[in-house]
Parts: structure tokens; sequence; C-alpha cells
């Protein structure tokens, strides 16, 4: 019985390891796209550091996160993929560890702090056709 209890608990802490993991990767894949997504004043205009800064930096943390946890997690979706969720009873994710973390930390903090300054500088759009009172559309519904 407290054997049954250790093993089930022990699966649900390897999908929670999984699953942080995953949103791990997640996270840095979208610091490092939209990092390169800005334009290099617009880091200079929101008084932050360079665009080369934040690109390396996100780079590193999300390599990190692979070296340590996210490679094991890759594989383990695949075994998904090919063999189904029983197929995966006995195997176990490596753990993040403190390099992972801190690699994840580094992700969200760009997300957190320079993504929201860059946010102001996006070029605005404008819909490039404006309704006009009695121009196109049904006859009469604009009089």
């Amino acid at each position: 019985m407290l054997t049954a209890t250790a093993n089930a608990l022990a699966g649900a802490v390897a999908y929670l390891q999984l699953a942080f993991i995953l949103v791990a990767l997640a996270l840095g894949a979208w610091a490092v796209v939209d990092s390169l997504t800005h334009r290099p004043d617009h880091y200079v205009a929101a008084g932050k550091r360079s665009k080369g800064f934040w690109v390396g930096l996100n780079a590193v943390g999300i390599i990190v996160v692979l070296l340590t946890g996210g490679l094991s997690a890759l594989e383990l979706l695949g075994a998904v993929v090919t063999s189904g969720v029983r197929g995966i009873a006995g195997l176990r994710p490596q753990s993040l560890g403190l390099l992972g973390l801190l690699g994840m930390v580094a992700n969200a903090v760009y997300l957190a702090d320079a993504r929201p300054a860059l946010q102001v500088y996006r070029p605005i759009r404008v819909r490039s056709r404006i309704r006009r009172p009695g121009g196109g559309g049904l006859k009469g519904r604009w009089r």
C-alpha cells in the first residue's frame, strides 16, 4: 500500500517536472523571439540594456534550460508521441536544477521588465480603410 502511494506520488512529481521544464522552454523561446523583433534604438529609448545584451542573455538562458533538463523532457515528449502515455510509465525527466532555474529566471526578467518598456515604442497599426457615411457597404446603412 505504501509502495503504491510512493510510486503514484513519484509519477505525479515527474509530470510536474516535465510541465515545469516545458514552460521554461516556452518562456525562453518567447523571450528570444521577442528580443529579436525589437529595434536596437527602442532599447536605448526605453532606458534598458542593449539589444545584443538581451538577445545574448535570453539565448544563454534557453540553452542552459535545454542542457539541464530540456533535452530529457523533449525525449519524453517524443516517447509520448510514438508510444502514447503508457509508454513512458517507467521514465522520469531529468530535474531542471539550479542552473536551469537561473536560465528560466533570466528569460522571465526580460519578459517582466524589458518587454513592457519596449511595448511603448512598437509602431501603432492603423486601419487602412475608414468607413464613411454613404460610401460603400449597404446602401442607406449610414444615413
